[in-house]
């Protein structure tokens, strides 16, 4: 068991590789992330595209092209800071790996040897129920589940690392299930873990000067 809070850290940043694979074809974007512990999230995207997003926990999203000087901003819930991994184990919200955020509640508990597993549902029935594995009280699995029994998706976390009082999963693969037994996977992976670090891209603001990006472009 985890004797320390993990959300004892005021920043923390990470370097990220996200690859996927669908219908045969691979795509992978490399990423930086600095999390701050008020919920406040910016993400300078490296390849393949250069840009900065700066978001919070309420979904307000500020994408910054810099070659171009446009800003894009939205509001989605789906957008949230609390989506990214390191902010979620940032702020301590382990146990559910953020469903709390989107209504969900764990609605039961069982034991299989040294595997606890939890199952959360919602208040609307037409929700997916999620069913979470842990092992040494830590998430290693998470299965999506239909109301019709279909699985809808998997997630693997594994290569779990402690850095000073903050421990993370460095490795997180998704497989979410489509149509004609399509899959997409993606994998995501974790390196180069800094706690506290006084790195100015935690304070990065969109310029004020920022022109509005045209509606053509948003709706790419």
């Amino acid at each position: 068991m985890l004797s320390l809070p993990l959300c004892a850290q005021r920043k923390v940043s990470a370097d990220v590789e996200v690859k996927t694979v669908a219908k045969g074809k691979v795509s992978t974007v490399t990423k930086s992330v600095y999390c701050t512990r008020n919920g406040r999230l910016v993400t300078l995207f490296r390849t393949p595209v250069s840009y900065y997003a700066v978001s919070n926990i309420k979904g307000e999203v500020q994408i910054y092209n810099p070659s171009s000087g446009e800003v894009l901003t939205r509001i989605d819930e789906s957008l949230s800071s609390n989506t990214e991994l390191v902010m979620l184990f940032m702020s301590g919200h382990i146990d559910d790996l953020g469903l709390g955020y989107f209504g969900y509640k764990a609605t039961g508990t069982s034991r299989d040897g040294e595997y606890l597993k939890k199952v959360f549902t919602h208040a609307d029935p037409q929700q997916a129920k999620v069913e979470i594995v842990y092992e040494n009280y830590l998430p290693i699995y998470c299965e999506y589940t239909s109301p019709e029994g279909k699985c809808l998706g998997r997630k693997y976390l594994s290569e779990y690392n402690t850095v000073g009082r903050f421990t993370l999963p460095l490795r997180v693969t998704d497989i979410n299930y489509g149509k004609d037994r399509d899959s997409t996977v993606t994998r995501t992976i974790y390196s180069s873990v800094r706690l506290d670090t006084d790195d100015p891209a935690f304070d990065f603001t969109v310029p004020a000067d920022a022109k509005p990006m045209k509606l053509e472009q948003q709706a790419q």
